[in-house]
C-alpha cells in the first residue's frame, strides 16, 4: 500500500510544526525540530513492505493548493497526519480537502487526537482512524489491517456510521525492535535547531517516557507515559554510527524527556562515546536533581555541549502546585554545577499558570537573570488537553480560550491567573527575552565563553532568531 505522511500548511502567522513539540507554538523562523516520530513511522511502514511518501508544506513553502496538487499526483491509498491542539481547526479543513483530492483513507495521531479520539471522528468526517498515544509503533498494524480493524488495539475508528473504540492498547516495551528512523523519506537535512553549533546536526531518542509528573507537561500524560523505557546502548550506538557514517553527523541532540535519570547508563554512554571516537558533540534534556559532579565530568569529557533543564518558575509556591518536585535552591545549585563543568545550560521558564500572580511573574524573570543560564526558553503555559493542568482548569472554570487556535502562544494565556488579565501577559515573552538577553552582564558572559568560529556563528544566528521572536510577541 502507498501511504503519504503529510504536514499541511500551518495556520496563522509565523511557522509551526505538529510533530516533536512538547510546547506547541508559532515560531518566527523556520528553525524547526526534526519530526522523529514521523521518521519512525516511515521506517515501520517500509519494514512491512509499504511504500511511503512525505510532504512537509511548512518546510517546503506549499500552500494548500500546492499541497493538494502534490498529494493528488502521488495517488496515496492512505494518508497519515499528526494533529495538534492549536492547529486542529485548520487540520480538519486540510484533511477534508486531502480526502476529496485523493480518496485516500485518513489516519491521524498526536496528543490532541489521543485525548479527543471520539470527538475527532465526530467532528471531521474525513478521518477514518485515530491512533492513540505512540502512533509510530502502531501505524504498521493499522495500515496492514485497514480492511478490518476490529482486532487492532490502541485505536478509535469509523465503521460505517459507528465510532468504534478499541482501547488504548499497549506501548512498545522492546525499543530495540523498532527500526531506526527513516531520515531519507523524512529528510533529516530539512530540520535544524536555532542553537546548533555544528552541521550536520541531527536528533535522536534513546528512551521514551518520563518518570516525573509535572502537571503541565504534555507528552508523558498524552503520548508516551511516565514509565521510562530505555533502548540498549548497543542499539543507540548502532544509530549513532549510522548517522556518522551515512550523513557525516557532527552534532546530535538527544531528545529524551529526561536523559539524565539513570546515572550509570549516562556514564556508560559517555565512556563508550569516547572509546568509539565518533568525534561528535551533543546536547540533551536533563533535570537538576538528577545531576552530580561525576556525571557532569563524564558528560563534558565525552563532548556534551549543552543541557536543557526545566526551571518553569521563580516562585516556590508555583513550583509546588505544578508538581515540579524541585526547590529553588536545588535549581540554583544544579545550574551552577552545569556551568562549573563548562557545559552550557539552557533554562526553560513559563508564565501564565493558574497560580501565577504579578509577583510570581516578576520573580520568574528575576530568577532567570539570577541563574543566568547560557540560553533561555520562555513560554506561556498552554494547559493542553491531555494534561492534569487542563483538567484542573476545566473543573475550576479557569479556561479563557474560546477556541483551540488560541493555544498557539500568540494570544496570551489560556487560563485565568490569580490577579492578571489576559492582555497583561499577551506580550510577556517579548518583555522576558529583552530583559534577560539585553543585560551587559549576559553579553559579557556570552563573549567570555566564545572559543571557536562555530560558537561565533551560533551566537549571531541565535541573535537573529531572538530578534524575530521578540518581534512576533511584542505589543503592536
Amino acid at each position: 500500500m502507498h501511504i503519504l505522511i503529510v504536514n499541511p500548511p500551518w495556520p496563522g502567522k509565523g511557522f509551526g510544526t505538529r510533530s516533536q513539540n512538547r510546547i506547541i507554538k508559532h515560531r518566527s523562523d523556520k528553525f524547526l525540530q526534526y519530526p522523529i516520530f514521523l521518521g519512525y513511522s516511515a521506517a515501520q511502514l517500509k519494514k512491512r513492505g509499504h511504500r511511503v511518501s512525505y510532504i512537509d508544506s511548512v518546510i517546503q513553502d506549499f500552500d494548500l493548493a500546492q499541497t493538494l496538487s502534490e498529494a493528488k499526483n502521488l495517488e496515496p491509498e492512505a494518508i497519515f497526519m499528526e494533529t495538534t491542539t492549536p492547529s486542529i481547526e485548520a487540520d480538519y479543513a486540510n484533511l477534508v480537502a486531502l480526502k476529496e483530492a485523493t480518496g485516500a483513507k485518513i489516519i491521524v495521531g498526536g496528543p490532541h487526537a489521543t485525548y479527543f479520539h471520539k470527538e475527532v471522528l465526530l467532528e471531521c468526517p474525513a478521518v477514518d482512524v485515530v491512533i492513540r498515544h505512540e502512533f509510530d509503533t502502531k501505524i504498521g498494524g493499522v495500515v496492514d489491517n485497514l480492511a478490518d480493524l476490529s482486532t487492532v488495539t490502541g485505536i478509535t475508528y469509523r465503521r460505517d456510521s459507528e465510532i468504534i473504540d478499541n482501547g488504548d492498547g499497549e506501548v512498545e516495551n522492546d525499543l530495540d525492535s523498532i527500526p531506526l528512523p527513516d531520515r531519507e523519506t523524512v529528510p533529516w537535512h530539512w530540520y535544524v535547531e536555532a542553537w546548533f553549533t555544528r552541521q550536520p546536526f541531527m536528533n535522536m531518542m534513546t528512551s521514551r517516557g518520563c518518570p516525573f509528573h509535572c502537571s503541565f507537561c504534555l507528552w508523558p500524560q498524552a503520548m508516551y507515559g511516565h514509565r521510562q523505557r530505555f533502548r540498549s546502548l548497543d542499539n543507540v550506538f548502532e544509530e549513532l554510527r549510522h548517522m556518522v557514517h551515512n550523513y557525516g553527523l557532527k552534532e546530535v541532540n538527544i531528545d529524551d524527556g529526561t536523559f539524565t535519570t539513570n546515572k550509570k547508563r549516562v556514564i556508560e554512554f559517555c565512556r563508550r562515546l569516547r572509546e568509539e571516537k565518533l568525534d561528535i558533540i551533543w546536547t540533551c534534556n536533563g533535570r537538576v536533581d538528577t545531576l552530580d559532579d561525576e556525571m557532569l565530568s563524564e558528560m563534558k569529557k565525552s563532548g556534551c555541549r549543552m543541557i536543557r533543564v526545566g526551571v518553569e518558575s521563580g516562585s516556590q509556591e508555583v513550583l509546588d502546585k505544578i508538581k515540579k518536585s524541585l526547590t529553588l535552591d536545588q535549581i540554583e545549585k544544579g545550574v551552577a554545577m552545569i556551568k562549573k563543568h563548562k557545559i552550557q545550560a539552557l533554562g526553560g521558564f513559563m508564565f501564565g499558570f493558574p497560580y501565577d500572580t504579578r509577583e510570581s511573574v516578576n520573580q520568574t524573570i528575576a530568577f532567570a537573570k539570577k541563574l543566568s543560564p547560557d540560553q533561555v526558553q520562555f513560554s506561556i503555559n498552554m494547559s493542553y488537553p491531555g494534561t492534569s493542568l487542563y483538567e484542573y482548569a476545566k473543573e475550576n472554570n479557569l479556561l479563557l480560550a474560546k477556541s483551540f487556535k488560541e493555544f498557539d502562544m500568540t494570544h496570551g494565556p489560556v487560563v485565568k491567573t490569580k490577579d492578571m488579565s489576559r492582555e497583561e501577559l499577551e506580550h510577556i515573552l517579548a518583555r522576558a527575552y529583552k530583559e534577560f538577553y539585553f543585560r551587559p552582564g549576559y553579553v559579557l558572559q556570552t563573549l567570555k565563553h566564545i572559543n571557536s568560529m562555530d560558537e561565533v556563528r551560533r551566537v549571531f544566528r541565535s541573535l537573529g532568531s531572538l530578534l524575530k521572536t521578540i518581534s512576533l510577541h511584542k505589543k503592536k
